[in-house]
């Protein structure tokens, strides 16, 4: 039943029962219900109110189409988008000082058990919202936003990784992508490329310094499934997988096929406009950020599964996704829970976010619609939604537990270390496990 439909029989029926209910109880006071028991069913009401959504890059360009069209469909509301960064410098004073947190926040998946670990008061309950369809959710998100046995936060996208390529350039240089099946190859193929251009084309790029990103440390560390904790717990950033994916970006680096982005995020892009990144591994979500940042290379991108390890090896990992959580101290809970649910939870939500901003939603009945089968024409004869709901069905669980801030700033560090310091990686990485599990033991 189309929604406008399902509405406006349950008003009817709801408007009966208002009318019969004043008749009964004339001259009675109607008792205030607890937004908590309220909210997530107030879509059999006609909504109302203000609220506020900080989201960033692409993922604020998806949420502004949504509220235009959320609004739209309910008149009387006002959803404002509020573009912030992605690294929550204002909301981190928000949370600290308990006021001005926007009514509804993106959050990284993976930093989401941070914040509700130091500020657990600050999140509005969802589990009316979450919990009828968790079967709906790819299962790898729900760890994330679940505390205690309820919900915090609704999950957003997330991040099935595949290899991004020149179409043109591997034609050129005679590669065939669908070869690349381990990360040796992949390597060789990078030389060819780098060989052929003068040493002008590379196939991976990132920050050496760890500075401000280590996005395709963590790719690989997915891959690989390396965890953060052993099984007690406690931070362990020096094992075999962790290893095992460092040294691949060190075989790139030695070969030459890699270069140094100062900013991994702007000189990324700058790199691929400018032609020198020709192929990269990463995130399903990458691929709507090329579409609105680099229009003029549609037709010359191709996207293959990624490079295993070893031949025939795992080759499924997730890079990033979100979570939208509702602040504990909106005042419009029903509003701001019908908005997440439109967004996260609805088919043309999700729509919405793939064509705006190229986010692959964690709800998995949207894979079955018209969108999510369509080919993509920026990316030659490649169907985004079919290809990355392929590589997201044997994805690495990894734990990033309730203080991933103090572990992933230290991991930082030991990115830095291994590659412009040249410290050897197990060296490193125990360094950083000893400064990240000092941190956490005097929180």
């Amino acid at each position: 039943m189309q929604k406008g439909k399902s509405l406006r029989v349950v008003g009817i029926v709801l408007a009966a029962l208002l009318s019969l209910s004043t008749v009964t109880l004339s001259g009675c006071q109607k008792a205030a219900t607890p937004a908590s028991s309220t909210a997530g069913t107030s879509s059999a009401a006609k909504l109302s109110g203000t609220i506020t959504v900080a989201s960033w890059n692409d993922a604020a360009t998806a949420m502004q189409a949504e509220a235009k069209q959320f609004m739209s469909d309910n008149p009387g509301t006002t959803v404002t988008v509020l573009s912030v960064d992605s690294n929550y410098t204002k909301l981190y004073p928000e949370l600290a000082a308990g006021s001005g947190v926007p009514d509804v926040v993106q959050t990284q998946n993976r930093d989401f058990s941070s914040f509700y670990n130091k500020y657990p008061k600050a999140w509005l309950d969802v589990t009316d919202l979450v919990q009828p369809q968790e079967s709906n959710f790819d299962s790898v998100v729900l760890p994330l936003v679940k505390f205690s046995g309820k919900y915090y936060a609704v999950p957003w996208d997330v991040g099935p990784c595949a290899l991004y390529y020149r179409t043109d350039i591997f034609k050129a240089d005679g590669i065939d992508p669908t070869t690349l099946t381990t990360w040796d190859a992949y390597i060789a193929a990078g030389q060819t490329i780098s060989k052929d251009s003068n040493n002008k084309e590379k196939v991976m790029a990132f920050d050496y310094s760890g500075s401000t990103s280590v996005d395709m440390v963590n790719l690989l560390a997915g891959e690989a499934n390396a965890q953060y904790y052993d099984a007690s717990g406690k931070v362990q950033l020096d094992t075999p997988a962790m290893l095992q994916a460092i040294k691949v970006l060190q075989d790139m680096k030695a070969a030459g096929v890699t270069e140094n982005l100062a900013n991994e995020w702007n000189d990324r892009i700058t790199a691929i406009e400018n032609n020198s990144l020709v192929a990269f591994p990463y995130a399903v979500w990458f691929s709507g950020t090329m579409k609105n940042s680099i229009a003029d290379q549609s037709g010359k991108w191709g996207i293959v599964p990624l490079p295993a390890f070893t031949a025939g090896g795992p080759n499924e990992a997730n890079e990033g996704g979100s979570i939208l959580a509702i602040s504990s101290a909106t005042t419009d809970p029903a509003l701001a829970k019908a908005f997440v649910k439109f967004s996260l939870m609805t088919n043309q939500g999700n729509e919405i976010n793939l064509s705006a901003g190229g986010l692959f939603t964690s709800y998995k009945p949207t894979y079955q619609t018209d969108a999510y089968k369509a080919i993509d024409t920026y990316y030659t004869g490649v169907s985004i939604g079919q290809l990355f709901s392929s590589l997201s069905g044997s994805i690495p669980s990894i734990t990033y537990g309730p203080y991933y801030t103090d572990v992933g700033t230290a991991f930082n560090t030991a990115i830095g270390n291994i590659f412009v310091k040249n410290m050897a990686p197990a060296a490193a990485l125990d360094a950083s496990t000893a400064t990240a599990q000092k941190a956490i033991d005097n929180e």
